[in-house]
């Protein structure tokens, strides 16, 4: 088979695509999701009544549609206060060069939460066009080379819109030869499959999934032996019902388990953690008239954490969150350069916290949270389309400032 060259708008369109593959609001949608060393230690944050309430209300409305399309080089993400001591922060930054050949290179900067804390990837990337596919090797460049992690990336591309992209990244590529504390007796890998298709003129289909293969670490000064494993995955389509409705629906899913047993006793489990998590969100817009748009969706919530530690005395924990939602809001264009775009979430939430071995601790919270977001979107850059959007939020079941949040979109 013979392949011609591709356009500069074809190139254009498959370098966005590149960079949305490394960032998006839930990473695994776009991006793999590899195996980290934090997962050792777990995440250093905990998880209130509001903190699922607070981050959906801080990410860019409406929810579905239109936001994972194509991405150009820029700045985006948001940062918003979910406690007084606490930021939700998700962050990309990126720049794409195209060489006179067929090739390009490219850097990407991504600020990320997860359920095993927050961290940051520092990407770096080179790859070749050749005809409708991509092939591209990055690093996520670090000072210490045991941490470096090494992406390879195969993109097939036939047409605006349409894409499925295969990445295996192998995670800390150079420790068992670059250190001498410990040692991966399983290597870990990371195998992540995403795409979007048109199947019909009104109706888009995406989808992805991430799967980490069993990994075995061995960290000799502290003593213990550490397994991990984890999978997920999500599917979701968008549907135009016509010239002014259209209807968006994701489901996502994980499942993880991890081990953690002392060098000297392996028999003795230190900790063992199950982790379940579920997501399903339907959404519909509609188009008012040119300047007005409004959007209502339903979203429910299910996360449970089973850890247990044989040796504390309160025997490890059992987390369970039930969360209910229904939200909705306007897109009102009142000038030229500013749109307002207020929303309100009112979830119900069923959580519980037990400690087996010390039910006396056990906790939970049960009720109807809510929030009013008056968000101001201000178009900064009429030539590239960038905007910063100012949100700040009101607490409807306590009549309280609900934290303040800062959106920004600035392609380049």
């Amino acid at each position: 088979m013979v392949f011609e060259p591709m356009s500069v708008s074809w190139r254009r369109f498959v370098c966005g695509a590149l960079l949305l593959s490394c960032g998006s609001a839930a990473a695994s949608w776009n991006a793999p999701e590899p195996f980290r060393r934090d997962r050792v230690d777990g995440r250093d944050f905990d998880y209130n009544a509001e903190s699922f309430l607070h981050r959906f209300s801080f990410e860019p409305k409406p929810a579905l549609g239109g936001h994972r399309g194509h991405q150009t080089d820029g700045l985006r993400g948001w940062a918003g206060s979910t406690r007084s001591n606490e930021l939700y922060v998700e962050m990309d930054a990126g720049m794409t060069i195209e060489f006179d050949a067929p090739a390009f290179a490219a850097y990407q900067f991504r600020r990320r939460e997860d359920f095993d804390g927050r961290y940051d990837a520092n990407l770096f990337g080179m790859g070749l066009f050749l005809g409708e596919f991509r092939f591209s090797v990055w690093g996520d460049v670090l000072g210490a080379k045991e941490d470096v992690d090494i992406h390879s990336e195969l993109l097939w591309s036939p047409s605006a819109g349409n894409h499925v992209r295969f990445t295996l990244v192998s995670p800390d590529t150079w420790f068992n030869s670059k250190q001498g504390d410990g040692e991966y007796e399983r290597q870990p890998y990371t195998y992540h499959v995403e795409g979007r298709w048109q199947a019909l003129d009104d109706l888009q289909l995406y989808g992805f999934i991430n799967h980490n293969n069993p990994v075995r670490l061995r960290e000799d000064v502290q003593g213990f032996r550490f397994r991990d494993r984890q999978d997920s995955a999500g599917l979701g389509f968008d549907l135009r019902l016509g010239p002014e409705l259209a209807l968006g629906v994701e489901v996502e899913g994980l499942y993880g388990t991890r081990r953690r047993d002392g060098l000297d006793e392996p028999e003795a489990a230190d900790q063992r953690q199950r982790r379940q998590f579920g997501l399903a969100t339907m959404e519909l817009r509609q188009w008012l008239r040119d300047d007005l748009k409004a959007w209502y969706g339903l979203r429910y919530l299910h996360f449970d954490e089973r850890n247990r530690q044989p040796r504390a005395e309160d025997g490890g924990e059992i987390l369970e969150r039930r969360e209910s939602m229904v939200y909705g809001g306007v897109r009102w264009r009142w000038r030229e350069q500013i749109t307002l775009a207020p929303g309100v979430f009112v979830n119900y939430v069923d959580n519980t916290e037990r400690y087996p071995g010390d039910p006396e601790q056990d906790d939970g919270d049960r009720g109807v949270y809510g929030k009013l977001t008056p968000a101001v979107e201000v178009l900064v850059d009429r030539r590239t389309g960038g905007t910063i959007t100012f949100n700040p939020s009101v607490r409807l079941h306590r009549a309280a400032f609900g934290g303040g949040n800062i959106q920004v979109d600035l392609p380049f």
